[in-house]
């Protein structure tokens, strides 16, 4: 999470990294990898032909909050940025109060972090690789105008997704850069404590592990929250968790 949590962040200078960004391969479509020179693989996309596209407005049927009230809405998702990304924006309007979010789609499912009350947050999607001992992800963030990053996490605990990852990521829209970071995923019931520790920064998310995936909502302060959709045509139902709370709210949704 290498970019600055201000309204410069997708201008970040290269200069951090102490001149040793090395340039990653552009063109990144379903099934392909982006390589550093040196061979290593930064991030690989598992985009399904039969993914559901979200993209329309669509009624919250039923929804409840963590704190158990109940809530009432709409939630409009448009796609963004290159199609092959498959990011999307989402935006709540509701009885308990308006949000936005982003999120990506893989194996039917709707991967979402989203900001309360906040105008920077981000969100960030692994596929869970070898029992736990490499992540592959993707990333972006609310002022990234829809770019994508990568990063590839590895040396966890075989069998356990939690416990401390090394990084190599690149920057949304800036497939040159390349630099280096840790990564630490702790369980908090069924949910997860997420903290980047980059280039003296640190960054912390929630997580929700979704079968083979991982997803994060992370942000500056406590204002982020991470949601999962289950897509089925025109119905969807989600399970969401927020930074520093410990029960799930819940949301059903038509279009």
């Amino acid at each position: 999470m290498q970019q600055r949590l201000t309204a410069s962040l997708a201008m970040l200078s290269i200069a951090l990294l102490g001149g040793s960004a090395s340039a990653i391969a552009a063109g990144l479509g379903p099934m392909e990898t982006r390589v550093s020179p040196q061979g290593e693989a930064i991030a690989f996309w598992w985009n399904n032909d039969d993914d559901i596209d979200p993209e329309g407005i669509w009624n919250i049927r039923e929804g409840e909050a963590p704190n158990g009230n109940e809530y009432t809405g709409t939630v409009e998702i448009e796609a963004i940025g290159d199609p092959d990304d498959r990011l999307y924006r989402l935006q709540w309007e509701t009885s308990e109060g308006d949000y936005t979010g982003l999120g990506f789609v893989e194996d039917g499912k709707l991967l979402v972090g989203y900001g309360r009350e906040a105008e920077i947050y981000g969100v960030a999607l692994y596929k869970i690789e070898d029992d736990g001992n490499r992540l592959d992800g993707r990333w972006s963030l609310s002022t990234a105008d829809g770019n994508v990053g990568t990063e590839k996490a590895t040396g966890g605990r075989s069998g356990r997704l939690e416990g401390e990852y090394r990084t190599v990521s690149t920057d949304p829209g800036r497939s040159e850069s390349s630099y280096d970071g840790r990564l630490t995923i702790e369980p908090d019931r069924d949910a997860y404590q997420v903290t980047w520790e980059v280039d003296d920064e640190t960054y912390r998310g929630v997580g929700l592990r979704s079968g083979d995936w991982f997803v994060v909502g992370w942000g500056p302060g406590e204002n982020f929250a991470v949601l999962e959709y289950d897509l089925d045509d025109d119905e969807a139902e989600g399970r969401w968790a927020v930074w520093g709370v410990r029960n799930f709210g819940q949301e059903k949704i038509t279009r």
